[in-house]
């Protein structure tokens, strides 16, 4: 594809690995500039971004930060900035799930908003910093959420927070898209399904049952979620604002 994102420069949180390092991979190869951010940077993580520039001629800018915090998402801005000036791009990848789920008779709101802290809040957060510099310097601007088909077509028990802050960052997908349009900055999320990653078991029960439920009878690839991610990012998708984009191999169109 070519998508007009050479030069771009593009914030992917969760960008080191699984979905967020598919989104990263596709931008680095349509030329964007990245701005990779996870909670832990590793030499694995260095040497992703190493190969990008390698193999894309794109620069890469690492930056560990807790989107759940306010001041670290205001670092890697800052870090972005003076690094490259500017910024065109922020995809909203990064999520906390491990210490918020279980059955509703043990739900702990402390743990609860610190999920809803880095699935929403941060989205919040990343969005006005976003809007801000645009409409400043009288730019476009492209905001990609990655949900969760869960938050539409529940199948998962005992997940109901996860859920529940899923299903807010997707509303205010479209209620921001809505404020933001008037100054061509485009807000959209993407909704992936089973997708593999590094602790993907193809002998586990689990995978075995899942793959039941996807009409396409296979996981999709991070990189396949990084080509819609991309799109989205692109003036050809210039009459795409506030849509959220099935991507999950049509499991939401059939019964769990």
């Amino acid at each position: 594809m070519d998508l007009g994102l050479k030069n771009k420069i593009a914030i992917v949180t969760g960008g080191a690995r699984g979905v967020g390092a598919g989104i990263c991979e596709v931008l680095a190869q349509e030329g964007a500039d990245l701005v990779i951010n996870d909670l832990n940077i590793t030499d694995e993580t260095h040497e992703f971004a190493d190969r990008l520039t390698r193999e894309y001629g794109v620069r890469t800018l690492l930056v560990p930060a807790d989107v759940g915090d306010e001041a670290q998402i205001m670092q890697i801005f800052q870090k972005t900035y003076e690094t490259f000036g500017t910024v065109d791009i922020v995809v909203n990848n990064a999520f906390f799930l491990n210490n918020s789920t279980g059955p509703i008779e043990t739900f702990d709101p402390v743990k609860f908003q610190v999920a809803e802290r880095v699935i929403v809040e941060a989205a919040l957060i990343t969005s006005r910093e976003l809007i801000k510099h645009c409409k400043e310097h009288d730019k476009p601007g492209h905001i990609v959420n990655m949900l969760s088909k869960s938050a539409f077509l529940t199948s998962s028990p005992h997940h109901v927070t996860y859920i529940a802050a899923k299903g807010a960052c997707a509303a205010l997908t479209r209620g921001l898209a809505f404020e933001a349009a008037p100054y061509k900055i485009f807000v959209n999320g993407v909704i992936p399904g089973y997708v593999f990653n590094s602790r993907t078991d193809v002998n586990s029960e689990r995978y075995k049952r899942t793959i039941q439920y996807i009409p396409l009878k296979r996981y999709g690839m991070p990189m396949e979620i990084g080509n819609v991610v991309a799109f989205l990012c692109s003036e050809k998708a210039c009459q795409m604002n506030g849509a959220l984009v099935d991507c999950t191999g049509g499991t939401m169109n059939g019964q769990m």
